[in-house]
């Protein structure tokens, strides 16, 4: 690992993500954690550095959906230059980052890395139709790289199906062979008390970093993932 002082959380869309890291932010001790509020890497989330993160990293967009599917051994020289463009032309910290589920081993070089999980019969149905979208150009982009080779004809709950089991076994494979920490979504909605909330929520570089008892009892008390309902981005 290049930089041991950054961190990022890697899920995928309506895992939660949104939320958590907000939290996560807010209770960074220490050295703050300065949070880019989205995905970084991501061009959609960027515009600053949007056109050169197409070059490399993917989202919906039909100029760079492809990037998506494409690992990280096979972009190597790609992602390094991006990196030095953007990432290392800002004063960040801590990321998340929904769309880059092959691309595990490029981050870990560079951030200490958790992993946020949802399992997908809560994924889906979503309560955004956007959330389709994302799940539709990760499939195509798992298709167009070969990582998903798919004959049947589909429609678009499974194909959004099919690339969240691509993408989750990939992170869940790499996640193991680092010893980097899976956060559930629903352990951190159904927790019994904050303090069972910090059990879950304080391993890896987050028990490091984060004031994990403040971040447990926001967890704990928030009423929107208390609550039943949707996850956010």
């Amino acid at each position: 690992m290049d930089t041991p002082r950054q961190y990022m959380i890697l899920s995928l869309p309506n895992h939660g993500s949104d939320w958590l890291c907000e939290i996560l932010a807010k209770h960074g001790h220490g050295d703050p954690l300065r949070y880019y509020h989205k995905e970084f890497f991501n061009p959609i989330c960027n515009p600053k550095h949007a056109t050169v993160l197409e070059d490399a990293f993917g989202c919906e967009l039909a100029s760079c959906y492809q990037n998506i599917g494409i690992p990280s051994g096979k972009q190597e020289a790609e992602l390094a230059a991006v990196y030095g463009l953007t990432w290392m032309a800002e004063r960040y910290n801590f990321d998340k980052e929904n769309f880059s589920a092959m691309k595990v081993p490029f981050f870990a070089r560079h951030f200490q890395l958790a992993f946020l999980y949802r399992a997908v019969d809560n994924v889906f149905p979503p309560s955004r139709l956007r959330v389709w979208a994302f799940y539709d150009a990760i499939y195509m982009g798992l298709l167009s790289s070969g990582v998903v080779q798919d004959n049947e004809q589909r429609d678009l709950e499974e194909r959004a199906r099919v690339a969240h089991a691509a993408c989750w076994g990939e992170m869940k494979h790499q996640a193991e062979k680092l010893g980097a920490p899976i956060l559930d979504y629903e352990k951190l909605c159904k927790a019994g008390s904050a303090d069972e909330v910090a059990e879950h929520l304080g391993r890896g570089w987050i028990g490091e970093a984060v004031d994990v008892k403040a971040a447990a009892i926001e967890v704990f008390m928030s009423a929107r993932y208390r609550a039943k309902g949707p996850a956010s981005r």
